[in-house]
């Protein structure tokens, strides 16, 4: 069962995913500064350098405290990090977390979220002992569900008027995966 002692480098066959550091502050303000790649997240794109060294403080942070572990996601030809993914809580007692995600727009459309989060998902269900992985997407964010569904996640709900931003009430589509059904594919 994962620990928490080491923090696990994961690969694929054109990524790694590794912990971020400081130095990929740079990278990780242009992932989440781009308003395209973060308009269906809750919260305003950051706008600074310092905010993105924020953000990697409190991922690396809840990783001491052993309550997630997010990878920066980057290509083995290049070390430098071209979006993030990872578990933003885990509930141990019922055996699920739930799984997010960015990718630079750069990067779109060539099948390396898909490729990341299948390689996070299996570390879930076999390092983590996880039987559920959850994750939500705006109703508006097809290809976020594209990619859910790549993987194997199911669409289970959704929140109607979920959440408010820039004046008006958004749907949160809810999906899933189980242990038995990553297994079978």
């Amino acid at each position: 069962m994962f620990d928490f002692s080491t923090f696990p480098v994961l690969e694929t066959q054109r990524l790694t995913l590794r912990a971020l550091v400081d130095t990929d502050a740079a990278a990780v303000w242009a992932i989440r500064g781009d308003y395209e790649v973060t308009k269906y997240n809750t919260g305003a794109p950051i706008r600074t350098p310092i905010e993105a060294a924020l953000i990697i403080q409190a991922i690396n942070a809840d990783y001491r405290e052993k309550i997630a572990v997010r990878w920066g996601i980057a290509r083995k030809d290049n070390d430098a990090v071209i979006g993030m993914c990872g578990f933003n809580y885990w509930d141990r007692a019922n055996f699920r977390a739930s799984v997010g995600y960015d990718l630079a727009r750069a990067y779109w459309g060539q099948g390396l979220m898909p490729e990341a989060l299948r390689r996070v998902v299996r570390f879930g269900f076999e390092e983590m002992g996880l039987n559920r992985i959850e994750a939500d997407s705006s109703a508006l964010n097809t290809a976020s569900a594209r990619v859910l569904e790549k993987v194997g996640f199911r669409q289970e709900g959704l929140q109607r008027e979920q959440y408010y931003e820039e004046g008006q009430f958004y749907d949160l589509m809810l999906f899933a995966l189980l242990k038995r059904e990553f297994a079978q594919r």
